[in-house]
């Protein structure tokens, strides 16, 4: 990451809340240095544990968003650290500062789930990079953390409004549904639906799973339970369903179910587009080499993004040449063109730090390519090496999100880049 750069991320971090760091070492004098080095860094502020059990302590008592923590501690060490950590349900970003460190221990801590390994060097340099890497790993965080909070706000207005209920009757071998069916999928449900028809409409890779489900709450006799399947409500469409249903039974035997079930479709997209932002960061601390990085940024980009077409470009002097891209995008624009500085729109943001969104590029002047079928686009600086170009042939569809996540992609994959052309260890 350029210097400048540096200060404008120190600067917006400033601004915001600062960023509560947890740093745990058995070495007082460590831990006062670091605190020291770390605090003149804007938007820091660390708190600090001479043992791992003072770190849960503290851990219980106060909000942090990421904890920085030496290996070679007696009692527990920083592996055995994080273990405890995430035992008690904690998935803050977790960095491992040690002086004790080989390929071994690496290779360990990376095994282990450790956010990034940094092996402590001399000069003051080496906590202005700690310090990089807390507010990478901090603004990660604190994305998931709003996505998630957006998506249970969601869920609960959505879960009153769209609830479809329904009720199957044993003896009639019939299901009737609420209303809400039609309105939420776009299609009603057959005239006769029983209990054959629900179960043919679950996805076959489900369906084996969630009837055993059932069968064991019926053998158990119990009356409640929640599952989530993919369901085709008629459509030959998959959606992810939520379900709770309360089983009635008589004389012992089944005779009724009554329940609510909503479509959840978007919350499990969002969840699997933070596990591959989360499978990059793991990927991004072992890569070895710069080609190894970007592969893994235009991978991870196609799975948390929902554009088809992107583009990463690796900047040669005047020039920006494409590095890595969709299928997708070689397909629409018959082959992603190297751009000179001036003819694309793309070298705004080039060694910037701010995002510049088009919700409609029919509506913008300068563009490399005035027919080109992209309609809406986003453009990210990365660092050093060059630009990022995500986007859609349809308009108004780059979200805040996509955005964010992008960022967040970004200033990881930054980090692997300024390790790897450090030479830096990570794993053999």
């Amino acid at each position: 990451m350029s210097t400048a750069k540096r200060h404008r991320e120190k600067h917006r971090m400033a601004t915001e809340d600062p960023v509560n760091v947890l740093h745990v070492d058995d070495d007082p004098d460590v831990l006062d240095l670091t605190a020291t080095l770390l605090e003149r860094e804007d938007g820091l502020r660390i708190e600090t544990a001479t043992s791992a059990d003072a770190g849960l302590d503290l851990l219980a008592e106060r909000e942090f968003e990421c904890i920085v923590s030496d290996y070679d501690m007696p009692r527990t060490d920083g592996l055995e650290f994080l273990t405890a950590v995430r035992e008690q349900g904690c998935e803050l970003p977790f960095i491992l500062f040690t002086g004790h460190g080989n390929e071994a221990v690496a290779s360990e801590a990376i095994s282990a789930g450790v956010s990034d390994y940094l092996q402590k060097g001399t000069g003051p340099g080496q906590y202005e990079v700690l310090a990089n890497r807390i507010r990478n790993y901090a603004a990660q965080y604190r994305t998931e953390r709003e996505v998630e909070r957006a998506q249970r706000r969601y869920e609960r207005v959505a879960r009153v409004a769209s609830d479809i209920i329904f009720e199957w009757d044993a003896e009639r071998d019939h299901i009737d549904f609420s209303d809400g069916f039609g309105e939420q999928f776009g299609v009603d449900p057959p005239a006769d639906p029983d209990q054959g028809w629900w179960a043919g409409q679950i996805h076959p890779d489900d369906r084996g799973a969630i009837v055993d489900r059932l069968d064991n709450v019926l053998a158990a006799g119990d009356t409640e339970v929640h599952i989530e399947y993919r369901f085709d409500p008629g459509d030959g469409d998959y959606r992810y369903i939520s379900e709770d249903r309360h089983h009635r039974h008589e004389d012992g035997d089944l005779a009724g179910v009554v329940g609510a079930f909503r479509d959840v479709t978007a919350r499990r997209q969002r969840e699997h587009r933070l596990d591959a932002l989360h499978e990059a960061s793991r990927e991004f601390a072992t890569a070895g080499c710069v080609d190894a990085v970007v592969e893994t940024v235009s991978r991870a980009a196609e799975e948390i993004l929902d554009l088809s077409l992107h583009a990463v470009y690796r900047r040669e002097d005047d020039v920006l040449v494409p590095v890595a891209t969709t299928e997708r995008a070689t397909e629409v624009f018959g082959g992603v063109p190297t751009l000179e500085r001036g003819e694309a729109l793309v070298w705004d943001v080039v060694g910037g730090d701010e995002p510049r969104v088009y919700d409609d590029l029919d509506d913008v002047g300068g563009l490399y390519d005035p027919e080109t079928p992209a309609r809406s686009e986003f453009h990210l600086p990365f660092g050093n090496f060059g630009a990022f170009i995500a986007g859609s042939t349809a308009p108004d569809d780059v979200t805040e999100s996509e955005v964010r996540l992008a960022q967040v992609l970004l200033a990881n994959a930054e980090a692997a880049l300024e390790r790897v052309q450090n030479g830096e260890s990570t794993v053999p």
